[in-house]
């Protein structure tokens, strides 16, 4: 008798992006997943130069990969500079049957230049089925969380121009020893250093005033623009270039190093808390514990309050004045919104945007058992991408806690 095989269960991968159509790419694999009765994961590949990318790309992303956890997928996130490679790699290792991309929107010229990751995806993926779905426009999805860009930082740029002054003065103390071509060096060195500490605004600011000094304090006839010889305007030329590329290289070195100490600092936390949290009893304890973390943690004054049995909110842990400071009856009813309707609420969130706290609720199975209401020490710079997975990471360690003490002790409260 012929033996009988079992198909292998379908298990799905999207591939998530920057680009507002993304969502609609993860709505289409939710649906297919549904209909084949499938697993399913999202998966996002930070390459190094996506690092750069501006703040309203990666809170896209950050928006995409809550939506896929929405509709019942797993999400991911990978770094790497080959894209293809990282997903068919990781594709393998989770078994997964069919790939879901989005069609790449370039013009014919780009796309005759280079080859794009869903070319190299489908190249490579093997016995791995590529579904490339049409790029459809798609309008911008509706932010749960507005990214403030950060202040413009005078103070790197003035300190710049000080690199930048003490390189002319080492230049012109250099300059009846040295070849023009030693001076160069030395302000290419500026340069490099100018990105290392100040950022790229001001390396590339010191590229541009570099060039501009080297013509007129030491390329003859000093002190004019005029130039005597053709040939250090190709000097010039590729002066610029060579710096405008050491500000660039060396400020994105700088911020992938901001990135793993971040990354560094948020998995401390989460052991930290974890460790504490494992060690506590009581719902007390439990509570100071998550406040006293995520305040030192965001730099933030925190408050976590609890339902009583008539269904009010009090302060369990944190000092509540520190909190609710200026319009307390508005901030106390949002405080009472986030618990009734279980979602973060406040400052930057679709409700009370406005606010100057943030209200997110303490969830369980199926109940909410609390609110951690914190106000930002810095609110144009609260809540980046990267903080405001990790806060989500932290508040859902500390809501486990708070169930396993409450189903120890009798029971989970109801949601008023």
């Amino acid at each position: 008798m012929a033996e009988i095989l079992n198909p292998a269960p379908e298990r799905l991968l999207v591939c998530v992006s920057p680009s507002p159509s993304s969502a609609n790419l993860i709505n289409s694999a939710g649906k297919i997943a549904g209909s084949l009765n499938a697993e399913w994961s999202a998966v996002y590949v930070e390459d190094p130069g996506m690092v750069i990318l501006p703040e309203a790309a990666h809170q896209r992303v950050a928006d995409n990969l809550r939506l896929a956890e929405q509709l019942g997928g797993e999400t991911f996130t990978l770094r790497g500079r080959n894209i293809a490679r990282e997903i068919v790699d990781f594709a393998r290792q989770r078994h997964i049957t069919r790939i879901i991309v989005g069609k790449p929107q370039h013009s014919i010229w780009t796309g005759s230049l280079r080859r794009s990751p869903v070319d190299q995806l489908v190249r490579i993926s093997g016995e791995i089925e590529v579904c490339v779905v049409s790029g459809e426009p798609a309008e911008e999805m509706e932010k749960a969380y507005v990214i403030r860009p950060g202040k413009i930082r005078w103070s790197d740029y003035g300190a710049g121009i000080l690199y930048f002054l003490v390189v002319n003065v080492l230049c012109y103390l250099m300059y009846p020893y040295f070849e023009l071509s030693n001076l160069i060096m030395v302000y290419l060195l500026g340069v490099m250093v100018t990105a290392i500490e100040c950022g790229r605004g001001p390396g590339i600011l010191v590229s541009l005033l570099s060039v501009l000094a080297f013509d007129i304090l030491f390329v003859p006839p000093r002190f004019s623009f005029a130039v005597s010889d053709a040939q250090y305007l190709v000097t010039f030329a590729v002066m610029l270039v060579v710096a405008l590329a050491i500000s660039h290289l060396t400020a994105v070195m700088r911020q992938q190093a901001e990135v793993a100490r971040l990354q560094e600092r948020q998995a401390a936390a989460m052991h930290s808390l974890s460790r504490q949290l494992a060690g506590s009893r009581g719902i007390g304890n439990i509570l100071d514990v998550g406040v006293r973390h995520i305040s030192q943690i965001f730099d933030c004054r925190t408050v976590a309050l609890l339902p009583e049995d008539n269904g009010k909110l009090k302060p369990s842990a944190g000092d509540v004045s520190t909190v609710f400071q200026e319009n307390i009856i508005e901030e106390l009813n949002i405080a009472r919104s986030a618990y009734r309707a279980g979602q973060t609420t406040g400052i930057g969130t679709r409700t009370s945007p406005s606010a100057e706290i943030l209200c997110v609720p303490l969830l369980a199975a199926d109940s909410t058992l609390g609110i951690l209401a914190l106000r930002p020490g810095e609110p144009e710079r609260f809540l980046l991408p990267e903080q405001l997975q990790l806060l989500e990471s932290l508040v859902k360690q500390v809501a486990l806690a708070l169930e396993v003490e409450y189903l120890s002790t009798g029971g989970i409260p109801c949601r008023a």
